[in-house]
């Protein structure tokens, strides 16, 4: 039989299910999964159409055909919510997605009313010469008639579906690639023909099969083209973004590498710093563990760098670190590690060491290279080096512990003065966990209230009355019993807690002087010493100023003393704080004067109001030394800069002799009275506080108080 229209029908059934297959496949894992499984329902569906179409071009008789008519249409309704919810899954917007689902209800009751239809929802009434012969002798069941009023909603539903997608054609195909674009514009221009054939067919003015299903079958054609860019798009940007990801791959290797380089070493000398060494005492810890050697590490720090940077600048103690490296790493094998911890801080690891001699002979040999004056800004300087050293397998088996041992012989050195060796020894352990709770029991003894004052009176050489009471801390502990300042101020300062605990100072002085005001001492004044960090980093002035204001007193009641060094570590910060503490109206005092480091000329511009002679000087005015010139040379300077001196430590007649004589204005020290409690400070006051009797010592022209010191401590 010559068939080739429904022929051709039939062979569409199994493209358009290959279309189904492919779109199916291509869901899986494609970030447009949804679309494909849209269009691989299309595709069946239509092959479903297409064979619906076949079977009734084909039947053998008008029942037959009717039959396959209604499954026709039933395809036919499916497929325009099916098309409505690829386009709305290409869009993406609940909007329309909303009105998929409206059409899709509506494409259900249609369903429904082709059902129970006689001649499906297509017409109300069929024309009974719908077998159709054509000029190849091939005879179709085609039929048309009265189109019913469910068939035209669905024409007009058809109509917005198809301008609905060519709105969205329009968007998505200025995207896309030329060619393909073309393709896709056919294709709907083949399926509106088909359409308005399908119309002319249904009413009877032309005889033609639906032609719908090859329209698409071309739009078919168009997505898999689609497909087939997309996925060799994807394979080319696949294989673009990997060798770009392998270029960069390599560039963080060789990033990392370096990132490796800065974070494991020394910027300003160029050595590893403490990660690149433990890095390398690893490898230095193996080698020595299967050559059964020694390997010794020395921790080597600068004594003198705190004191280069304040008196010559930060840039002089940088240049003597950098020339400290270059010389530690001269006297080294290449097989040694040479880095720098921080600071002034070096460690040197020598491998292969047979014997404790030859440990012994390496720190000689590095000791003996620092030994020699370094030439920095046009200057000779001579250093020391406080070492703590440690050695495997004599000392300790890990790299962390090596290290570890080395820094608790460098604490041990540096305790025992500068320029000191030192080897760990397994004891320095219970020394550092004494240490550890020393440092716990500090911690909490502002809370629990265990420090309290005591003070030294400075009377006036001219006629004994007491100027000044200095506040001197102290620390009672239950376990450690009467602890003074020369153990705990400093390990404070170094913990970081000495801000508190001398604001703590200042405020119980104030509560203590307010009290001996209310006594009727109202000329009395208290002097308070503060540290560096008091003087550097807290908020100094804040805290006098509360305190004045508390108690009610005069800044001219307080008297502030900094130790020269203190001074000397930052001079220009030091003087804009001394210069707001004298705002205050407090009075501001160099103490341990001659000890330190400072320069005349910044002694000049300091806003300080006296000078504390240091007692060592005092002590040998008069045992034929120089202390008598140097207290002569201190008394003087201050006088021709208008400053009070005071002298400290004084315990002979003959000391207070010869430091009337030479015009010092107070006096403090053991002949006075002992550093005394605050009851012993009340009765020291109630019966000195007095001008002195002449007559009592004419060769002196004054008279020596009775020293009132029951209850006294140690001075500081």
């Amino acid at each position: 039989m010559n068939t080739p229209v429904a022929t051709l029908y039939f062979i569409s059934v199994g493209v358009f299910a290959l279309g189904a297959f492919q779109a199916a496949i291509m869901a899986r894992g494609s970030p447009y999964a949804r679309t494909c499984w849209v269009f691989s329902a299309l595709c069946l569906f239509f092959s479903l159409f297409q064979f619906a179409c076949g079977v009734q071009f084909t039947a053998s008789n008008f029942q037959a055909a009717m039959v396959a008519h209604k499954w026709v249409n039933l395809f036919s309704i499916l497929l325009i919510p099916l098309i409505w919810f690829l386009v709305a899954s290409l869009e993406d917007k609940a909007s329309a997605f909303r009105s998929a689902y409206f059409v899709a209800a509506f494409a259900a009751a249609v369903m429904v009313y082709n059902y129970f239809s006689e001649y499906g929802y297509r017409f109300d009434t069929v024309s009974k010469d719908g077998l159709t012969t054509y000029a190849w002798g091939e005879q179709l069941w085609i039929f048309s008639g009265e189109p019913s009023l469910v068939f035209r909603a669905m024409r007009l539903m058809s109509l917005g579906l198809l301008i609905y997608t060519m709105i969205f054609s329009i968007k998505i195909t200025r995207l896309g690639e030329k060619r393909t674009s073309r393709l896709f514009w056919i294709a709907l221009a083949l399926m509106l023909i088909a359409g308005l054939l399908a119309g002319l067919s249904d009413s009877g003015v032309i005889k033609l099969p639906y032609l719908g299903g090859f329209g698409f079958l071309l739009l078919a054609v168009s997505f898999s083209a689609l497909v087939g860019k997309d996925v060799s798009s994807r394979r080319i940007e696949e294989l673009r973004i990997y060798n770009e990801l392998q270029h960069e791959i390599e560039h963080r290797k060789i990033d990392n590498q370096r990132f490796e380089h800065v974070m494991n070493s020394d910027l300003l000398t160029g050595l590893p710093n403490r990660a690149g060494a433990l890095l390398g005492l690893r490898q230095l810890l193996e080698l020595n563990s299967q050559n059964q050697t020694k390997l010794g590490i020395f921790i080597f720090d600068v004594d003198q760098l705190g004191i280069v940077n304040g008196t010559r600048g930060y840039q002089a103690g940088d240049q003597l670190l950098i020339e400290v490296a270059q010389r530690l790493q001269a006297h080294v094998r290449e097989t040694d590690i040479v880095a720098r911890l921080g600071s002034g801080r070096f460690i040197v690891a020598a491998s292969c060491l047979k014997t404790e001699r030859c440990v012994t002979l390496v720190y000689e040999k590095l000791a003996g290279a620092l030994a020699s004056p370094f030439y920095v800004c046009d200057s000779l300087l001579s250093i020391t080096s406080s070492v703590g050293a440690a050695v495997f397998p004599d000392n300790i088996s890990a790299d962390e512990d090596l290290l570890s041992a080395a820094e608790l012989a460098l604490h041990d050195a540096k305790s025992a003065g500068i320029g000191k060796l030192r080897f760990y020894q397994p004891s320095l352990k219970d020394k550092m966990q004494e240490r550890i709770a020393f440092e716990s029991a500090l911690k909490e003894a502002l809370t629990k209230q265990e420090f309290f004052l005591c003070y030294q009176p400075q009377v006036s050489a001219s006629n004994g009355n007491t100027i000044c009471l200095e506040a001197l801390i102290r620390w009672q502990h239950p376990q450690y019993g009467l602890v003074m300042p020369d153990r705990f101020i400093q390990l404070a300062e170094t913990m970081g807690i000495i801000a508190p605990i001398g604001a703590w100072v200042i405020n119980a002085a104030c509560a203590q002087l307010a009290r001996w005001h209310a006594m009727g001492f109202s000329d009395l004044r208290v002097a308070v010493n503060l540290s560096a960090q008091q003087l550097l980093v807290s908020e100094l002035e804040q805290t006098v100023s509360e305190a004045l204001q508390t108690y009610h007193l005069e800044g001219k009641d307080l008297e502030l003393e900094i130790t020269e060094s203190v001074l000397m570590q930052d001079p220009e910060r030091a003087i804009e704080r001394l210069g707001a503490l004298q705002k205050l109206g407090v009075r501001l005092s160099i103490d341990d004067f001659g000890t330190g480091y400072s320069s005349l000329g910044y002694l000049r511009v300091l806003p300080v109001n006296s000078l504390k002679l240091d007692r060592s000087f005092v002590w040998d005015m008069d045992k034929g030394g120089k202390g008598l010139e140097i207290c002569a040379t201190a008394i003087g300077l201050a006088k021709k800069l208008d400053l009070e001196i005071v002298a400290e430590g004084v315990e002979t007649k003959e000391q207070l002799a010869q430091l009337r004589h030479l015009g010092c204005d107070l006096l403090q020290g053991y002949l006075f009275a002992k550093p005394l409690t605050v009851d012993a400070a009340d009765t020291f006051l109630e019966n000195v506080h007095m001008p002195w009797l002449a007559a009592a010592h004419p060769d002196l022209g004054l008279h020596l108080p009775l020293v009132m010191n029951p209850g006294y401590l140690p001075s500081n």
